[in-house]
C-alpha cells in the first residue's frame, strides 16, 4: 500500500473507532437523562415525546439534505417504497422508543440497556423462523450464553426491585422484539439507499407518529421544571440525532463487523453512567450478567473477515 494511501486508511480507521464509540457513548447516555427527567413527574412517553419533538426538525434536515444528493433513479425507487419504510420505521422508531421509554419508568437504567442488547438474538430467531435459516453451533452457545448473562441480571434487578421488574423487563423485551423486525424486515429494502437517508425517513415517520399519540392522549408535554426540557433536548441531540450520524459514519469507515464489537460498550457505559450520575448500585451479578450477555452477543454478530476497509 502506498504511503499516502496507508495514511488515508489509518485516518479512515481511527476516525471510524472514534465515531462508533462516540455514538455507543451517545445511545448509552439517553436512558440516563430519561430517569433524570422522570424525577421530576414526567411519563416516560412524554418524555419520549419531547424527545422527538426537538429531534424531529434536525432529522427533517438531514432527510432533505441527503435525499436531494441522491440520482434520479433512487429517489424515484424511493417514492415507490415510501409505504413499506414507512411502515417498518413505525416498529423500529415507534414502537421499539414508546416500548423502551415506559419500560424504564420500572427498572434501573443499566438493566434496561442490557436487555435492550438482546436484540441480535431475537434477529436470529425470526431468521430462523421466517427465512428458515439453521443455526450453527456457535449461535447455540451464543445463544446459551446471552440468557444465561440474562437470567443473572434479571433475578439480580428483581431481588432489588420485586414486581417492578417484571413489568418493566415485559416492556423492554417488545421494544426489543419491534426493534429486531424493523432489522429483518429492512434487511434488502434498506441496501438500497444511502443510510442517512433510510434511517432519517424512518424516524421522521415515527416521530409524526409519536406526536400524533401523544396528541391524542393528552400527553402532559408542558409545565414541568426547565431541568426537562434541557434534559430532552440534550437527549433529542447528544443521544439520538448525533449518535445516529455518528454511529452510520463509522460503519462506513471500518465495516459492520467492527462496529458491532464497539457496539458492545454500550451496556458497560450505562452501567458506568447509572453507577455515577444515579447513583445505581454495581453488584457482582450484575457484572456478571453484563459479561455473559456482552460476550453472547458479541459472538453471534461479529463474523470472520478476511478483507479490511477500502482506503
Amino acid at each position: 500500500m502506498a504511503p499516502k494511501a496507508s495514511l488515508r486508511y489509518e485516518n479512515k480507521f481511527v476516525a471510524g473507532l472514534l465515531f462508533t464509540i462516540l455514538g455507543a457513548a451517545g445511545f448509552s447516555a439517553k436512558a440516563i437523562l430519561a430517569k433524570l427527567s422522570y424525577r421530576y413527574g414526567i411519563s416516560g412517553f412524554g418524555t419520549l415525546t419531547l424527545r422527538m419533538l426537538f429531534a424531529l426538525p434536525l432529522y427533517a434536515l438531514i432527510f432533505a439534505w441527503y435525499f436531494r444528493r441522491e440520482n434520479r433513479e433512487t429517489r424515484t425507487a424511493f417514492r415507490k417504497d415510501i409505504f413499506a419504510i414507512s411502515l417498518v420505521g413505525l416498529f423500529g422508531y415507534y414502537f421499539a422508543s414508546w416500548f423502551d421509554f415506559v419500560g424504564l419508568e420500572y427498572i434501573s437504567a443499566s438493566f434496561e440497556r442490557l436487555l435492550l442488547f438482546i436484540y441480535p438474538t431475537l434477529v436470529l430467531f425470526m431468521s430462523l423462523v421466517w427465512l428458515r435459516k439453521k443455526a450453527g453451533k456457535k449461535e447455540i452457545i451464543a445463544l446459551v450464553i446471552t440468557y444465561i448473562g440474562i437470567g443473572i441480571s434479571y433475578h439480580n434487578e428483581a431481588a432489588s426491585l420485586g414486581e417492578k421488574a417484571h413489568i418493566g423487563a415485559v416492556y423492554i423485551v417488545l421494544a426489543a422484539i419491534t426493534y429486531a423486525i424493523y432489522l429483518v424486515a429492512t434487511e434488502k429494502l434498506a441496501q438500497r439507499y444511502s443510510p442517512m437517508v433510510f434511517t432519517s425517513f424512518a424516524i421522521l415517520v415515527s416521530a409524526v407518529a409519536i406526536l400524533i399519540h401523544g396528541t391524542i392522549t393528552h400527553e402532559k408535554l408542558w409545565g414541568f421544571p426547565t431541568q426537562v426540557y434541557y434534559y430532552t433536548v440534550l437527549m433529542a441531540i447528544f443521544c439520538t440525532v448525533i449518535p445516529s450520524l455518528f454511529v452510520a459514519l463509522g460503519i462506513a469507515y471500518i465495516g459492520s463487523n467492527r462496529a458491532a464489537i464497539l457496539s458492545s460498550l454500550g451496556p458497560v457505559l450505562t452501567i458506568y453512567l447509572a453507577y455515577l450520575v444515579l447513583g445505581e448500585d454495581v453488584n457482582a451479578a450484575q457484572m456478571l450478567g453484563t459479561v455473559c450477555v456482552i460476550f453472547g452477543v458479541a459472538l453471534l454478530t461479529v463474523k470472520p473477515t478476511k478483507k479490511n476497509i477500502h482506503a
